[in-house]
C-alpha cells in the first residue's frame, strides 16, 4: 500500500489479506492484559497519526493543532454519553469525529491564509487555547485537570479478556479502512492536487487548481478521523485528561510519523509499531525515552530522510533495477544508455 491501491499487484494484496488476517486472530492467542492494553491504545494512537500524516505528509500543512481535534472528538463523544444515554455508543464517537470536524474546517479558514511558520503558529496556539480552556473549564464539561467524569464505553458489561479483545478488533477495523481510504484519495483527484499543492504550489494554482479548497477538504478528512480516535480512546480508557494534548505527546507523535515516512499510507503504521515498542522496552527509564526517540529522529531526518518507507522504496527499486539489468539480452545496453523509441 505504499503506492496506493492503483499500484497494488494480486501478490501484495495476498500479503496485505494475510497481514489482516494474522493481525485479527492475535488476541485469541495472546491475552496478557498488559501489553493488550498497551496493543489498543497504539492501534487508537495509530488511527490519531493516519489522520495526522494526512493533513500533514501528504497536504504538506503544518497543523500542529491535530492533538486539539482529537480531544474535542474526546469532549464531543464523552458529552453526548453522558447526557444522552439514548444515543448509542458507535453514534456518540461519529458524533464526535463530526464535531471534529467541523472545528477543523472552522481551523482551516483563517490558517490556509497563512503560509509558513505562521501556519505553525497558529495551529500551535489553537492546541493551548483549546489545552487550556478545557483545564479550566468553569462548567466541568471536560472534568478539568482531573479528566473527563468515567463514561460507559462500547463494552461496559464484558469482561477484561473479551474488553480487550473487543476494542482490538474494532480499533483495527478503523485502521484498516482508514488506510485504504487514504490509499485510495492518494490516488484520487483530491490527493494529485494535495500533493502537487504540497511539491509545486505555484504551478498547481496555474493549473487552474483551487488550493484553498483541497487543502479545507484534507482538514476536515482529517480532522474527522482524529475525532473518532479521540473518542474510541475516551471510550475505551473511560476517561480523557488534557495531559493528553501536551507538547510531550506531541512530538512523540510528530516523530512516529516520521521515522515510519511522512505522507505515505504505511509509514504511520511503521513508525507506530517502532516508537510504541521503544517506549514498552524503556518504561521503566522514563528519561531515557525522549533520548532515544530524539537520537532515532535524528538519524532519520540526516540519513533517512523518507522514513522506513522512503528506505524500503529505495530498496526495491534498486533490486528491480537489478533484476532489470539481468533479464537483459547479451550485448544490450543498459537501461539508462537506451536510446528512446
Amino acid at each position: 500500500m505504499i503506492g496506493g491501491l492503483g499500484s497494488l499487484t494480486a501478490g501484495r494484496w495476498m500479503l496485505i489479506g494475510a497481514g489482516v488476517l494474522l493481525a485479527a486472530l492475535f488476541p485469541l492467542v495472546y491475552t496478557d492484559p498488559y501489553y493488550m492494553t498497551i496493543i489498543v491504545t497504539a492501534e487508537i494512537v495509530l488511527v490519531l497519526n493516519i489522520s495526522w500524516n494526512f493533513i500533514l505528509g501528504m497536504a504538506g500543512v503544518w497543523n500542529f493543532g491535530q492533538l486539539a481535534i482529537y480531544a474535542l472528538g474526546a469532549y464531543g463523544s464523552g458529552y453526548v454519553m453522558l447526557h444522552y444515554t439514548s444515543v448509542p455508543v458507535p453514534i456518540a464517537i461519529v458524533l464526535g469525529g463530526v464535531l471534529s470536524g467541523a472545528v477543523s474546517f472552522l481551523l482551516a479558514i483563517p490558517t490556509l491564509r497563512l503560509f509558513g511558520i505562521y501556519t505553525s503558529l497558529l495551529t500551535f496556539s489553537f492546541a493551548q487555547v483549546v489545552q487550556y480552556t478545557a483545564v479550566n473549564d468553569p462548567h466541568g464539561l471536560t472534568g478539568g485537570s482531573f479528566g473527563f467524569p468515567a463514561v460507559p464505553g462500547l463494552f461496559p458489561n464484558y469482561g477484561q479478556t473479551a474488553y480487550l479483545r473487543s476494542y482490538y478488533w474494532v480499533c483495527l477495523g478503523v485502521i484498516v479502512v482508514s488506510c485504504f481510504a487514504v490509499a485510495w484519495l492518494r490516488q484520487s483527484q483530491l490527493g494529485y492536487a494535495l500533493r502537487s499543492a504540497r511539491d509545486a504550489p505555484a504551478y498547481t494554482a496555474a493549473r487552474g487548481v483551487d488550493l484553498r479548497a483541497a487543502r479545507i477538504a484534507a482538514f476536515v478528512l482529517s480532522g474527522f478521523l482524529a475525532g473518532v480516535a479521540g473518542a474510541l480512546y475516551l471510550s475505551f480508557q473511560q476517561s480523557f485528561t488534557t495531559s493528553q494534548m501536551g507538547l510531550t505527546p506531541m512530538s512523540i507523535y510528530v516523530t512516529m510519523m516520521v521515522i515510519g515516512g511522512l505522507g505515505t499510507v504505511t509509514g504511520p503504521i511503521i513508525g507506530t509499531l517502532i516508537v510504541t515498542a521503544i517506549q514498552t522496552k524503556l518504561i521503566n527509564y522514563p528519561g531515557w525515552t525522549l533520548t532515544v526517540l530524539g537520537a532515532a529522529l535524528l538519524v532519520i531526518v540526516v540519513f533517512v530522510p523518507g522514513g522506513f518507507v522512503g528506505m524500503i522504496s529505495r530498496v526495491n527499486r534498486r533490486i528491480a533495477t537489478w533484476v532489470g539489468e539481468d533479464d537483459l539480452p547479451p550485448g544490450d545496453p543498459e537501461p539508462d544508455q537506451r536510446l528512446p523509441a
